[in-house]
């Protein structure tokens, strides 16, 4: 993290189970890690917008402008890694991320109202990462792994009863609408679904010589998501009892609605890159990251599937229309990371801790936004993101190892620190100028300005076993 999220060539330890599991193997010692990390957003402020505040289905002046709050829940989640090395060619691990305000959370939005599609629900969500790494010849590694993200499937059954009824008051009658409703049947399952990753890791030094300090790696990781699958039967009973000389009359209507939802969706990934270690002091690594946001599904609820049945009525093929009619281009994106780590000259830090080293690190991003395009009747928000970052660490030998066993081979012990900082280009959203009020447009036709930023920070402790 302190080099803005970058080094798939770089061997990290426990942070190649999500980066590039190949570099797993090999590793001398096996490795636990635990972190915290804290992360919150702002964006720039939204104006007045046209809104049916009232809810009494008209747009006009009765109606307070609706002030929208573009900040999204900060995030505070723990971080847990571990590998373990399975003879000299064989490695594994894995890593997981647990938000602890909730394990997961499952939020659309409305597309007519100004949203940051790209950041509202990325981080509220927990990741689990498996890998293995194997060498099979001299520095030349190859490994897989997966992701593990839930998936979700809703149903509701219910019916709900409308009975118009004449009732005494008083010396008059008046008519009495009565509404129950009785829910049969709700489930909801979190299923497991898998993220497919691939990598290769290759140190030079180990097969040339010549090379030594020379590290690449390439990653490639598939199309997963979140889709979220709602089925609703719901039975109206429309009736009346009682009314003048009217006999009873009950008019039951069955719809079964199909609901399509898409949350937390993770892209296709291709990553290649490269690092440079001089005299085991400093290290450069870049690489560039293709990303398929052009097959994204963003998380609006959209109706798949409808059908209505009345007594003697014929409502025809999928009668209920989609309310959040929405048209976006997204494209693939094509985005660098460069990082630097450097270990500061070690002090003597006496038998227990041994060889102290300070390691500084720092790194830059840039995320081209992949949104395109958008009619008129969806306000998505997004702008090219640029990302700075530094971190900082010691480590020292084990002294727990060291006062049992002084003769003990070296493990080490690291506790690092980082701080990132992402800044969204500044911009604004302008759509045509309605001839009436709309719902979700700015009050007097202003544009919608594009902006804000992203900080991050945490902490880790790493140790060898």
């Amino acid at each position: 993290m302190g080099r803005a999220g970058g080094g798939v060539a770089v061997d990290d330890g426990a942070e190649n189970v999500l980066l590039n599991p190949a570099a797993l193997a090999g590793r001398a010692y096996p490795e636990l890690s635990l972190g915290f990390l804290g992360a919150e957003m702002a964006f720039s402020d939204l104006p007045p917008l046209t809104w049916d505040t009232n809810r009494d289905g008209l747009l006009n002046g009765n109606d307070a402008p609706l002030e929208l709050d573009a900040s999204y829940d900060p995030v505070q989640a723990v971080i847990i890694g571990a590998t373990r090395p399975i003879g000299p060619t064989l490695g594994v691990g894995f890593g997981l991320l647990v938000p602890v305000q909730r394990i997961l959370r499952l939020s659309t939005f409305e597309p007519a109202l100004p949203t940051y599609f790209m950041y509202s629900n990325r981080v509220q969500s927990y990741e689990l990462g498996l890998g293995v790494g194997w060498r099979p010849w001299g520095g030349l590694a190859i490994g897989g792994g997966v992701a593990m993200i839930p998936r979700a499937r809703y149903s509701l059954d219910a019916t709900l009863d409308l009975t118009v009824s004449a009732a005494s008051e008083g010396d008059g009658a008046s008519d009495v609408v009565a509404m129950g409703l009785d829910v049969h049947h709700m489930q909801l399952d979190l299923i497991p679904g898998f993220s497919p990753h691939l990598a290769v890791h290759w140190d030079a030094g180990k097969a040339v010589p010549a090379l030594r300090g020379l590290m690449l790696g390439a990653s490639w990781r598939g199309e997963a998501g979140l889709p979220v699958d709602v089925e609703i039967d719901l039975q109206i009973n429309a009736g009346t009892e009682e009314l003048d000389d009217l006999d009873e009359i009950v008019l039951p209507l069955v719809m079964a609605i199909q609901l399509g939802v898409y949350d937390h969706y993770v892209p296709e990934q291709w990553v290649g890159g490269a690092a440079y270690t001089l005299a085991d002091t400093l290290t450069v690594s870049g690489e560039v990251r293709w990303t398929r946001w052009d097959r994204m599904q963003v998380s609006i609820a959209h109706v798949a599937a409808s059908t209505v049945k009345g007594a003697a009525i014929d409502f025809g093929d999928n009668p209920i229309s989609d309310g959040n009619p929405t048209d976006i281009t997204m494209q693939p994106t094509l985005s660098p990371r460069v990082g630097l780590d450097l270990r500061l000259p070690g002090i003597d830090g006496g038998k227990h801790l041994g060889d102290i080293r300070l390691l500084t690190r720092g790194g830059f991003g840039y995320e081209p936004t992949p949104l395109v395009s958008q009619t008129a009747a969806s306000a998505l928000l997004d702008s090219d993101r640029v990302i700075f970052s530094v971190g900082v660490g010691v480590e020292h030998d084990d002294p727990f190892r060291r006062v049992i066993d002084r003769a003990a081979d070296t493990r080490r012990i690291r506790l690092d620190g980082y701080f990132q900082y992402h800044l969204l280009a500044s911009g604004e959203l302008t759509r045509p100028e309605p001839q009436e009020p709309t719902p979700g447009y700015p009050v007097g036709g202003s544009a919608i300005p594009i902006g804000g930023h992203l900080l991050a920070a945490g902490l880790q402790w790493s140790l060898e076993y």
